[in-house]
């Protein structure tokens, strides 16, 4: 009897916004994405970020921003170069993204988010990445 071997392939930042575009929910894809990342070992997380993310249309904008300042925001982290394409204009949102509902928490979000986040106008604290 024959054993077939599968192989898993991490997913990689611009594959994280294709199923978000495909109705997968987001946080779902965005923690698949980060839990890959950190499994991945150092030599090969540049891999998972080197394919500039496709196309967001649309309520897309905010997840392609904050998948770029998390690329951004773990390259730094793990000392690895940060990709140009995380700092294309489009990913900066015109409007601030509170990840969190509700005005009590948004003085320290304000204060605590990291300068990734907050330079794309996204607010989520200082443990966006821990959270997921």
């Amino acid at each position: 009897m024959a054993t077939s071997h599968v192989s898993y392939a991490p997913q990689d930042a611009a594959a994280t916004l294709r199923r978000i575009a495909s109705n997968t929910d987001p946080w779902v894809a965005f923690g698949q994405f980060v839990d890959d990342w950190r499994r991945a070992l150092p030599d090969d997380r540049s891999g998972l970020v080197a394919q500039p993310l496709p196309a967001a249309p649309g309520e897309l904008v905010r997840w392609a921003a904050l998948l770029a300042a998390s690329v951004e925001s773990l390259c730094v982290r793990d000392g690895i170069p940060t990709p140009e394409w995380t700092s294309r204009p489009e990913y900066r949102l015109s409007e601030p993204w509170f990840l969190y509902p509700g005005w009590r928490l948004r003085p320290s979000l304000l204060i605590d988010t990291p300068v990734p986040f907050r330079a794309r106008n996204i607010f989520g604290g200082d443990r966006i990445l821990d959270r997921v």
